[in-house]
């Protein structure tokens, strides 16, 4: 099946959610990724895990999913004093996350999975999830999960193995780090900067607990070290994420509603 929401017409997706179909909502970020990845890293990565994930799950399972378009801008103020970066309030962005989500309710749709391809996002769509549950609390039961990504168990598991053997990036590697720029060296390698592939350094030895802003901590926006980045690695890491999450979309598929459903 095409699982690409924007490529049907009206009738098929009252169709699908008729007939039980799970939706998709990507959410993703524009924020700079050091001065050698695009800024519309994250974006790429939430919209291509979740196609991946939800074909998977129709090729493995015969799960029925359609993927939303991926939402653009993200929580990412934390990134605004480098150029390029996009954001929303957070009141905002949990008002646009939470009103999405309920287009796809007023659908027809009673099972949503969220993915995000930045961790940003993640308390501003937990609150939109819960809002958007409790606003339809009166008329019917849904549900709507929020991937774990990285602290995902299959996903851990699957990537234990990548990650055997790779030195170590000496810091912490959360954001425009090997991985990222590996990713981005495997299918879009047109797109990386590779004489700024550098290790940055930072002015701390560990993420502080504190709220912070990334300037503050690195001056080139980078976490971790994208120069030990490469293709093959990336190839492996793209690989990784199709299985959990489309053993995460069964799970939600197997998830009992209610009577209704």
């Amino acid at each position: 099946m095409n699982v690409r929401w924007g490529e049907h017409p009206w009738e098929e997706i009252r169709d699908y959610a008729r007939d039980g179909a799970l939706a998709v909502a990507p959410f993703g970020s524009t924020e700079q990724h050091g001065p050698m990845l695009p800024l519309d890293t994250d974006i790429h990565i939430a919209e291509r895990v979740a196609l991946s994930g939800a074909r998977r799950a129709w090729e493995d399972f015969r799960i029925p999913v359609l993927v939303l378009p991926v939402m653009p801008v993200g929580l990412a103020s934390h990134h605004m004093r480098f150029a390029g970066t996009l954001c929303l309030q957070p009141e905002t962005y949990i008002a646009m996350a939470s009103e999405v989500l309920a287009c796809v309710v007023e659908h027809g749709f009673r099972k949503i999975a969220v993915i995000s391809g930045h961790g940003g996002n993640v308390p501003g769509l937990q609150l939109a999830i819960k809002k958007t549950v409790h606003q339809f609390r009166d008329d019917f039961p849904l549900r709507i999960a929020l991937f774990q990504g990285h602290q995902d168990a299959e996903m851990r598991k699957m990537r234990r193995d990548i990650w055997d053997g790779q030195p170590s990036e000496g810091q912490p590697a959360i954001h425009a780090s090997r991985s990222e720029t590996s990713e981005t060296l495997a299918d879009r390698p047109h797109l990386v900067r590779r004489d700024r592939m550098v290790r940055p350094t930072l002015e701390v030895e560990s993420i502080p607990e504190w709220s912070w802003q990334t300037h503050e901590l690195s001056e080139t926006g980078a976490f971790g070290d994208p120069s030990l980045a490469n293709a093959e690695l990336g190839e492996k890491l793209w690989e990784s994420w199709a299985q959990p999450v489309a053993l995460f979309l069964k799970r939600l598929w197997e998830a009992p509603i209610g009577p209704e459903q």
